[in-house]
């Protein structure tokens, strides 16, 4: 099940897909020498889709991606200017179509995921240090805090409202079957810790507790958004 935020993309995608078959229909045979384009009359309409169709592919999976380098190299020197032929338009439809499968069947999900591990990694490599070097209270924050993201990303790829407290989200996604219940228990008490240090209840838990809870996290994200 997609999420609000991945539906209300499909549903764009799709809207996009139906208007560009409208658009193609657009092209008209003009001249004695039977040349056929999309005429000036229509140019609006052609350009005021090119846009939108732009728009929601980089804002959806980025400007580096490979569906925004397909639809650039789809266009007529690089240009949306130069696009004025309906096989120039289905081309472009093509692309949408591509894009939609791709959200609809996770791919979109899983870049993110990729994204996301990157920065986890990075911040989790913080809180070993820390722990590392005496500082168990301010690494175990920095722990929860990527646990905290994980779930909320986790829940988002599973149709869960994410703005619901972490340990509410582990619950949420055990019901969900995302994981047993013996990784709800680990995750519950890495949040246990993580809580602890967050409220300054230091005595609570133990330089070991933190190692174990950090350890036992970056395993988590290895299985979990690393697909």
């Amino acid at each position: 099940m997609l999420s609000p935020k991945y539906q209300r993309y499909t549903e764009r995608l799709r809207s996009l897909i139906h208007k560009g078959k409208s658009v193609a229909g657009l092209e008209r045979v003009y001249g004695p020498d039977d040349f056929s384009y999309i005429g000036k009359q229509d140019l609006i309409e052609l350009h005021a889709w090119l846009g939108k169709v732009n728009n929601i592919l980089n804002a959806v999976f980025g400007p580096k991606s490979t569906q925004v380098k397909h639809f650039l190299e789809i266009l007529p020197s690089n240009s949306l200017s130069y696009v004025e032929h309906a096989l120039d338009v289905l081309l472009i439809v093509g692309v949408l179509q591509g894009a939609l499968d791709d959200l609809e069947h996770g791919f979109l999900t899983g870049q993110e995921f990729l994204v996301a591990s990157d920065v986890f990694d990075s911040v989790l490599e913080q809180a070993k240090h820390l722990a590392d070097t005496g500082y168990k209270d301010p690494a175990a924050v920095l722990a929860r805090v990527v646990l905290e993201d994980a779930l909320k990303r986790i829940a988002r790829a599973e149709g869960i409202d994410d703005t619901q407290k972490a340990s509410q989200l582990n619950d949420e996604l055990k019901k969900a079957s995302r994981y047993p219940q013996p990784q709800w228990r680990l995750i519950q008490a890495w949040l246990d810790v993580g809580n602890a240090a967050a409220h300054g209840k230091f005595d609570e838990y133990t330089a070991d507790d933190v190692k174990n809870a950090i350890n036992g996290i970056e395993q988590f994200l290895a299985t979990e958004l690393r697909i």
